[in-house]
Order: structure tokens, then sequence, then C-alpha cells
């Protein structure tokens, strides 16, 4: 008994060295762990294909994104799989993975007000957005060009996935829509032709052509989503500002440079730069 006392009260002295270094580190020296080691730790979805994957290729634009800028500082990356259940969701892989030093970064990350209280409770920070997600139209050849949504209103009843931030804005603006559910999904129905016109997360559009490749329907390219439409993607990462300095720095070039906007439309998603307004919640459907 008293030799299980002993390693219980060791086991749990090593613990707290531990916690203690691991503290100090993401107090400010973890820009140097990394250099030293020479590895920076991404922590990612092994299923939130177009963001990441550990099985589709390519592995999913989060992670290229994250390769040249490893590339850049001559780092070498490595992924932390950070499963995200269907109980606790992004939460909960963030308090099992990024929150436990598990990786140095997490990225796709939505800025918006339902996440900031989460993020700032992880004792995390957001890098600066890299990229906008909007929901967007895809239709048939049969439906014209537009730019605005109230050109459409009255003419059409889009597909819609049910209880997402574009069903909550069509049903308080009295527009007319057409409820869709998981199977089949709105992108089915376009693609099918059952519909003519459904607003899907510009996100969805990869999914949506790696299943439908020879579907006519199209992203129509010209459309301004309106702020309560359109969110900002970004990184968390611990509150090290040497660290988050770097990680914006490289986010910057890749931005300016269009390296980034090419990686991202790789997948057949249109790329929208940061916007200066966004919506106040976020809401979508894989």
């Amino acid at each position: 008994m008293r030799v299980f006392s002993l390693f219980v009260i060791a086991s749990a002295f090593m613990l707290l060295l531990f916690s203690m270094d691991y503290k100090r580190v993401f107090a400010g020296e973890l820009l140097d762990k990394i250099q030293e080691t020479h590895k920076l730790i991404l922590c990612a979805g092994p299923y939130a294909w177009p963001y990441t994957s550990s099985a589709n290729y390519p592995r999913g634009f989060d992670i290229e994104i994250i390769e040249r800028i490893a590339a850049n500082e001559d780092l070498y990356l490595d992924i932390y799989w950070a499963e995200q259940k269907m109980r606790g969701g992004l939460g909960k892989a963030l308090r099992h993975s990024i929150s436990k030093g598990r990786c140095h970064l997490y990225m796709g990350i939505t800025t918006s007000d339902s996440m900031e209280e989460e993020i700032e409770e992880k004792n995390l920070e957001y890098t600066i957005p890299y990229m906008g997600v909007a929901y967007i139209p895809i239709a048939n050849p049969d439906v014209p060009d537009f730019i605005k949504i109230e050109e459409i209103k009255g003419k059409y009843k889009p597909g819609v996935a049910m209880s997402t931030a574009i069903d909550g804005y069509f049903f308080y603006n009295g527009y007319d829509r057409d409820l869709w559910s998981r199977k089949p999904t709105e992108i089915d129905g376009v693609a099918t032709q059952e519909i003519s016109i459904a607003f899907v997360m510009s996100t969805q559009v990869a999914k949506a052509r790696r299943k439908y490749k020879d579907a006519p329907f199209r992203v129509i390219s010209s459309f301004e989503p309106p702020t309560e439409l359109r969110w900002n993607i970004a990184g968390v990462l611990p509150k090290d500002k040497e660290f988050k300095d770097m990680i914006n720095k490289n986010l910057k070039i890749l931005i300016e440079n269009g390296t980034l906007q090419e990686i991202v439309e790789k997948y057949n998603i249109p790329y929208f730069k940061p916007f200066d307004k966004v919506g106040s919640s976020y809401t979508a459907k894989d």
C-alpha cells in the first residue's frame, strides 16, 4: 500500500512539473521551442475535407496553407489528428488537442461571436482571418446570373438545408424556400435538376463538384453575399506574441501574392478575401 501511495505521489508530482513546463512554454517560449525542434504541429480534423483530411487527396487547403508556411520557415510539418465527435463538437476537439499542448495551431475556425467565448475560455487567440466563407447560389443553366439576393425574391424557390443560417435568413425576410435534409440534400436536388437553384456554404462546392463532376450546375460568381450570410475563417493558437506574429506574417504574404487563393480554388471553392463586415453567428451543414 505504501509503495502504491508513493507511486501516486510521484505521478502527481511529474504531472505538476509537466503542467508547469507547459505553461512556461506557452507563456512566451513557444516559437523558440518550434525553431529548436524544427517542427510545426498542426491540429486537424481527419474527416473535415476540404479543410483537412487524413484520407482524401489532396488532403485539404488548410494543410496545404500550413505546408507553405512551414516550408517558408524551414520547419517540418507534423499533424495531430483531432477527431471532432458529435457530442462536444469543435469545443471538445480544441480542448483535447491544442489546449492539451498536442499541437501549435488549429486552422479553419470561424471568427463569429458564437466562437469568441469558446476561444477565450481555452486561453487561445485568433490569427488574422485568411479567407471568407459565405452562402452562395449554385444554379442550373435556366437561372440567369444575378448580383443581389433580392433579385430572386418571388422568382425562384431556392433549396436550402434545414436549420441553417440561410434557412433562417429566407424565413425572416419573407422568401419562399425549399427545405432539404441530409439525404438527399439541396445539392443533390440541383445536380439531378429536380430544382433550379440552391444556396450552400461556399466550401461545400468542393464536395458537390467531386460528387457530380458532369452535372450542369454552376456557382453564380457575380453574387454578392449579404453581411448576414458571410463569415471569416482564421486559425487559433496559444497566446504567444512571437509565434502569432510569425504565422500572421506568412498568412499575409500568401494572401497578398495570390498563393492562398490559388490553393483554395484548386478545390473548386470560390475564394473570398476576408470580409470587412460579417454575420454575428455561423451555421453550416456538412
